[in-house]
């Protein structure tokens, strides 16, 4: 299912000339002159539906003059209409009448709606539930040409929300920019703003990744923009094996994206090539316990304390074992720290940081794993108060850096 959503505004109306017409010059070169585009449009696409949204006083009648009259009851639909909108009268009976003589015509499924002025923020949210409700599956175009200003900008916020809260596939934005006409020619072009959705696109995905860290969700727009699809797979392999807390393999796939990406990618990615090469900094850190120190602090950034815990314990152990001279991947090197550190922990002594570090990583990891509740009082305490442990996380995993 396609579906071609337009608003239809207003235009004076000429008794003599009709609506004011325009020459629509489409991206391919074909053109057609019409008052409203979105017939044009729908000719073009080949929808299988369109859904036109105007007030009370849009100019309704012009769906009659461009291509659907031909009956006695279509012309006086289009004389009732033209006095109903004049006057700002225009009723939903009226659009059922004028959406079946639209269908007869176009030969496609037609659905025309009344919409208020969207003057008001109830306004605004009745139109974006009216646009959620009549569309709830396949591919939807946009055109944003007529209508007054907000309302273009409310079908675009109309378009990222069935993207996001529908998963429907928005194919495209279009605009029929008359103030760009050609004074020679007479045409206007027709614009696609896929660059805006692509835009939309990756600031959504900004978002997702700030909430989960997880960079996947980059790897579909790198590959649309034209990055090598096993570049740009790395990111989706690489989130996989960070999941099974293997840094080690995950850094392994995404050091050659790094290094790609200090490159020019296409399109809309460039614009946000920088920002991921900043958030996947941390796999070119010196070390595996840097690496997971730095996860670990972007977890607790978004409040994820079960994640900063845990890689923050694991970041300790490979610390111990690197100024050990030991190897941090290897189980054997870091049980054997492990049970050192747990020696001197039961031996009594908190007041060296390394220990307290130890003791603070390995119970909170503990709880948040396991829902137990620590047996060391101040840190029953801590689990009681996020934020302060939060701070507590965070001091114990800035000790861990060393220059």
């Amino acid at each position: 299912m396609h579906t071609l959503i337009s608003f239809l505004g207003s235009s004076r109306f000429d008794p003599a000339t009709g609506y004011r017409k325009a020459r629509y010059r489409f991206p391919d070169g074909h053109a057609a002159e019409t008052p409203f585009i979105s017939l044009a449009l729908a000719q073009q696409l080949q929808p299988d539906r369109v859904l036109i949204l105007g007030t009370r006083g849009s100019m309704w009648p012009a769906l009659i003059e461009h291509g659907l009259q031909g009956s006695p009851a279509a012309e006086d639909l289009r004389l009732r209409l033209m006095e109903a909108s004049e006057q700002q009268a225009v009723t939903q009976a009226d659009l059922d009448a004028l959406a079946q003589v639209a269908r007869d015509a176009l030969g496609r499924e037609v659905s025309l709606h009344l919409i208020p002025y969207a003057d008001s923020a109830d306004g605004q949210r009745e139109i974006l539930d009216l646009i959620a409700r009549e569309v709830t599956r396949g591919r939807v175009s946009f055109d944003v040409t007529h209508g007054f200003r907000h309302l273009a900008m409310l079908g675009m916020l109309s378009a990222f929300m069935l993207s996001h809260a529908r998963n429907l596939e928005i194919e495209g934005l279009w605009y029929g920019a008359l103030d760009m006409t050609d004074r020679d020619s007479g045409l206007t072009p027709v614009v696609r703003l896929d660059g805006m959705l692509a835009t939309e696109r990756w600031l959504s995905a900004l978002v997702r990744f700030d909430a989960s860290g997880d960079f996947s969700v980059f790897a579909p727009l790198l590959e649309a923009d034209g990055l090598e699809a096993n570049e740009a797979q790395r990111l989706t392999r690489a989130w996989g094996l960070l999941m099974l807390n293997n840094v080690t393999d995950a850094v392994r796939e995404l050091q050659p994206l790094q290094r790609r990406l200090q490159t020019p990618v296409g399109g809309t990615s460039e614009l946000f090539r920088d920002t991921l090469r900043k958030k996947l900094r941390w796999c070119e850190a010196r070390d595996l316990g840097e690496q997971q120190r730095l996860l670990a602090l972007q977890a607790l950034n978004r409040a994820d304390l079960l994640r900063a815990s845990l890689m923050g314990f694991e970041a300790f152990l490979s610390r111990q074992v690197l100024d050990q001279g030991g190897n941090p991947a290897s189980y054997q090197d870091k049980d054997r720290i492990e049970q050192a550190s747990r020696d001197e922990l039961h031996a009594g002594d908190h007041a060296d940081w390394k220990k307290e570090a130890y003791h603070l990583l390995k119970n909170v990891r503990n709880a948040c794993a396991h829902g137990t509740r620590p047996t060391y009082p101040p840190h029953q305490k801590l689990l009681k108060n996020p934020q302060r442990l939060a701070k507590s996380l965070e001091q114990a995993l800035g000790r861990l850096h060393t220059p």
